[in-house]
């Protein structure tokens, strides 16, 4: 265990999907003193129960890093069998995001009387303990959960002993409904997984339901713990907004950039998340703009009329981009 100092600081990443996460998960997990759990809110259903390889390819029972993290998170609930276990933690997880249960969790935050709903209380311990247990193997001061929702930043948050951040991204809606159109595929192990794709009316309600969700949330964190950056801004210049999130955590510590596009990733144990988990070597981050070239003028139009309010405040043009 550790020995007693400064809480450990967790950043909750919070956006849609095909938002870039995971990527920065990857770069941040390349910085001395940092541990990337990646989409730490699958780890029991993805990782545990379905035994999807985290970013070394091997199941999380048997990765170096997630199996003694399992053993200690799951301690407080050792009366009941592993399987029993597992399950009561994913039954929690599939209560608390009922979308009738959204403002109850974010309410939690600064509200101690919620801390007797037995569902929260078990995801509460479960992920603060995963978090303890994560920096505990890993020597970590930093951990970064890419896990998106404003719901699971909302469970962190309400942590005691925790140092909480969030870091909120956003990425123009036409360019996430696009994303979402093309299949991605991944080998590990020799198999070969493709994630699900999403139609546009899916991923709309989706891109707002979060946007909506994240302003909620901003409401019931400190200023001074929140984070609000662009997907474009970051792809334009991702090491000088990689330097900004660490001065935001108020961390002075080396960031893997060989110039000021170019990361050098290495293996990682990034649970879940976006196939890029597996990428390693030297990374060129440029942003993708295909969806200016490929998206038909009327399906960029509808998105832009459907996310209007949203996307004038997080400063994208409504117009349509030309077709080149």
């Amino acid at each position: 265990m550790s020995s007693p100092g400064p809480p450990l600081k967790v950043l909750s990443v919070v956006g849609a999907g095909r938002s870039g996460t995971t990527v920065l998960a990857s770069i941040l997990g390349e910085v001395d003193g940092f541990a990337s759990a990646g989409e730490l809110r699958w780890l029991w259903e993805r990782g545990v129960k379905a035994e999807r390889p985290c970013g070394c390819g091997n199941i999380p029972a048997r990765c170096p890093v997630w199996s003694p993290v399992i053993t200690q998170a799951i301690a407080p609930f050792a009366a009941t069998a592993l399987p029993g276990r597992v399950e009561s933690i994913i039954s929690s997880q599939h209560e608390l995001a009922r979308r009738r249960n959204l403002i109850r969790v974010l309410q939690s935050i600064d509200h101690p009387e919620h801390e007797a709903w037995p569902a929260l209380q078990t995801v509460r311990t479960v992920t603060g303990s995963a978090c303890r247990a994560l920096a505990d193997v890993t020597a970590a001061r930093v951990v970064v959960d890419t896990s998106k929702r404003p719901l699971d930043a909302a469970i962190l948050a309400g942590v005691k002993g925790l140092d909480h951040y969030v870091l909120h991204i956003v990425r123009d809606p036409r360019a996430v409904v696009h994303s979402w159109r093309r299949a991605k595929s991944f080998t590990t192990e020799g198999t070969t997984r493709t994630m699900g794709t999403r139609s546009l009316p899916s991923t709309v309600r989706r891109w707002i339901s979060n946007g909506v969700s994240a302003e909620a949330l901003r409401r019931r964190i400190p200023a001074s713990r929140w984070l609000h950056i662009r997907y474009e801004d970051f792809a334009a210049e991702p090491r000088a907004v990689v330097e900004s999130i660490l001065a935001f955590l108020g961390e002075n510590a080396g960031i893997p950039f060989t110039d000021d596009h170019t990361v050098m990733l290495h293996p990682n144990h990034i649970v879940a998340g976006n196939p890029s988990r597996f990428t390693t070597g030297h990374v060129t981050i440029r942003a993708d703009e295909e969806w200016r070239r490929s998206m038909t003028q009327g399906d960029q139009r509808l998105v832009g009329l459907l996310t209007m309010p949203l996307m004038l405040k997080y400063g994208y043009p409504v117009r349509h981009a030309a077709r080149g």
